[in-house]
């Protein structure tokens, strides 16, 4: 079993760059890893784990042949599916068997904070300071310029162990949204929801009100998955009584950090919560389905049966562009 020095990167280009830097002189291009697999005049193989959707293939894209052609490498990929991502990276870094790079993907399988330190004292994460500043100029004036990323890129110990796009996406910041069917709405004559009894009262009616037309009580008033995408329901639905974050359970309260989930508002959100499941107006795939399963759901054709769906953006349950229902959904009013 090869035990090797590994970096996190998010963007291919750049996790590239550094790792062919780590071989030191470029007139003998070695793996990172010490394992002389091609000859002296030869690419350097670069072996990167990533999660990878459907629709993409790392080993055959333009970008991919661009890195190679560029950089003078050739890489290995080895790629699972996003909802295998999370498990498969935490078996690959507990054998020992690492590949040269992680390239991961936010809210799918990404190195939170704590990863990086723990990894990089443990010596299986490779500082990248000093290569950062050899090899990557752009990034070098980037974190000099640009002082949240550096701040969010160094870990207490001061070295940089892994990379990130940067990427000033609002919407991103708040991820836990609501979509619902507008269309519904105008149809059984109802007003957008904003109150928690009112958003109770139009599920209601969606599964009760035949709002599809086709006869049958077939309508799922609400459904989301368990990804991270802001798809859990209950993320959106507990922000109406206290703030959910959906990650570490934390808030600022009064200027101290306190744990939202064990205060009083916590627990009457979970009464709510547990009332629209109760009454069948939760999907109960909203708890255990991916994202695949989740758009199938709300991609159906044939007949809507989608009534709201929570998520990031409603691509996530609807092919934008492809479908045209997928006008009919609008966000709920936080």
């Amino acid at each position: 079993m090869r035990k090797r020095m590994v970096s996190v990167f998010t963007v291919c280009l750049i996790g590239a760059a550094a790792v062919s830097g780590c071989s030191g002189d470029n007139s003998a291009k070695q793996p990172a890893g010490g394992d002389s697999t091609e000859s002296s005049s030869g690419p350097v193989t670069v072996t990167i784990f990533a999660p990878q959707d459907p629709n993409t293939d790392y080993k055959t894209n333009k970008f991919t042949k661009l890195v190679e052609d560029k950089l003078g490498i050739r890489i290995e990929w080895t790629v699972t599916p996003y909802d295998a991502a999370k498990e498969k990276r935490r078996l690959s870094l507990s054998s020992g068997d690492y590949p040269d790079a992680f390239m991961t993907q936010t809210w799918v399988d990404e190195f939170t904070p704590s990863d990086l330190m723990k990894y990089g004292q443990q010596g299986v994460l490779v500082p990248l300071n000093k290569l950062i500043d050899q090899y990557a100029p752009t990034l070098k004036k980037n974190l000099e310029t640009i002082p949240y990323e550096k701040a969010a890129l160094t870990s207490p110990d001061g070295n940089i162990y892994g990379l990130s796009a940067i990427n000033e996406c609002y919407h991103c910041s708040f991820p836990s949204k609501m979509w619902i069917n507008s269309a519904w709405l105008q149809k059984l004559g109802l007003s957008m929801p904003k109150t928690t009894d009112e958003f109770k009262k139009v599920l209601e009616a969606f599964k009760n009100q035949d709002p599809n037309g086709n006869g049958k009580k077939d309508e799922v008033p609400l459904s989301g998955a368990n990804e991270t995408y802001g798809t859990h329901v209950t993320a959106f639905l507990m922000n109406a009584f206290i703030y959910n974050d959906d990650s570490t359970y934390l808030r600022l309260n009064n200027g101290k950090l306190d744990v939202a989930a064990m205060q009083p508002e916590w627990k009457e959100g979970l009464k709510y919560i547990a009332s629209l499941y109760k009454e069948g107006l939760i999907d109960q795939g909203a708890f255990t389905q991916n994202a695949d399963a989740y758009k199938r759901l709300g991609n159906r054709t044939d007949v809507t049966l989608l009534g709201a769906g929570a998520g990031m953006h409603p691509a996530i349950f609807i092919d934008i562009g492809a479908n045209p229902l997928q006008k009919n959904y609008d966000p709920v009013p936080r």
